[in-house]
């Protein structure tokens, strides 16, 4: 997939838009399916934080179907293009039986429960220390984006491209715990803590693109791409909460108060590529991108880097029915 030089089918809309100019005249759609799957774990040390009980690893294997369609019209000197992808995202997940995520959220729960039973001097033997349930559901992560712009070719060698992407993100999550003691005293002073959340975030935000591509001969061509930032505020819908017995939402607790606003923004990129047909049907691409995430506001992450890819690929030729490639991605995570 190393498409930031390519110049053959629609998809480069999005890869390498000013490369539509070397495409044949006429119009083209495409329709992409990409299947990731997600063999996500995460491991909690055994008699973490108040708890007395072992948990090993917890897991999920929801896997994403990610869509992309692209259409192109050239003629000439000009050309438009649109496409639909999904530029930001992980996609649904499904932790049945809780993950790190939950035991911490409980964790700190059963913690201040603690604190409140020794300072009313019940004895520790009816402290808060098990997991009885828990359970992560991701519902929905992911930013729909939708392109249109036009590419402009200023000479055989030299073409230009010109467009506008807008995002719309959704989030969804929904989280229960159960938490109970082990030796409960008699009620109700420790019954077991219920705690459930379902909340929804949604934003919107515009990026420009800009696209340049040299092509001196059949062999060699050369391309870059630049997406601006995207901004997406999102919005905090809580449709279901806890309330704690300090009298404080469990929403709030965590960091998403109803009505209140996160910012995680696409960063900007900047796609660069290289592409060198050795023979007719031989052809390598060398791929390099980078994400200018200092530069965008993630509230999730402090101090982040940022991050970069750089990949090459060797793509063969049967027949204008068939080709096949090969290639290496490598990500640095900043």
């Amino acid at each position: 997939l190393s498409r930031h030089a390519a110049t053959d089918y629609a998809d480069i809309a999005v890869y390498n838009p000013a490369g539509i100019m070397k495409m044949a005249d006429g119009g083209y759609a495409q329709l992409d399916i990409m299947y990731i799957d997600k063999d996500y774990s995460t491991k909690v040390p055994n008699n973490f934080g108040e708890f007395n009980q072992d948990f090993g690893r917890f897991s999920q294997d929801k896997h994403s179907i990610i869509p992309g369609t692209f259409a192109v019209y050239k003629q000439n000197k000009w050309a438009g293009f649109f496409a639909f992808t999904i530029p930001a995202g992980g996609g649904e997940l499904n932790y049945r039986k809780g993950n790190a995520r939950t035991v911490q959220l409980a964790d700190g729960i059963a913690a201040a429960f603690n604190q409140g039973l020794e300072a009313a001097t019940v004895p520790n033997l009816f402290y808060y220390n098990r997991i009885d349930s828990q359970k992560l559901e991701v519902k929905e992560s992911s930013v729909l984006g939708f392109t249109l712009g036009g590419s402009y070719a200023i000479n055989d060698m030299w073409s230009v491209a010109a467009g506008v992407r807008y995002a719309k993100g959704k989030r969804e999550f929904k989280g229960k715990v159960r938490i109970s003691a082990e030796n409960p005293a008699p009620l109700p002073v420790n019954d077991p803590l219920k705690l459930k959340i379902h909340l929804e975030q949604d934003a919107d935000g515009w990026a420009g693109i800009l696209g340049l591509n040299f092509s001196p001969n059949d062999k060699l061509n050369a391309a870059l791409t630049y997406i601006s930032k995207t901004k997406l505020n999102y919005e905090i819908d809580v449709n279901k909460d806890t309330e704690l017995a300090s009298g404080t939402k469990l929403s709030e607790a965590i960091g998403f108060k109803d009505g209140s606003h996160q910012r995680i923004d696409i960063p900007a990129l900047l796609g660069v590529g290289i592409s060198y047909k050795f023979l007719p049907q031989l052809k390598t691409d060398l791929n390099f991108t980078y994400y200018f995430e200092k530069n965008a506001t993630i509230d999730q992450f402090d101090n982040q880097g940022d991050s970069w890819d750089l990949g090459l690929s060797v793509e063969y030729t049967f027949s204008p029915q068939w080709k096949a490639s090969l290639g290496y991605l490598r990500t640095d995570i900043g």
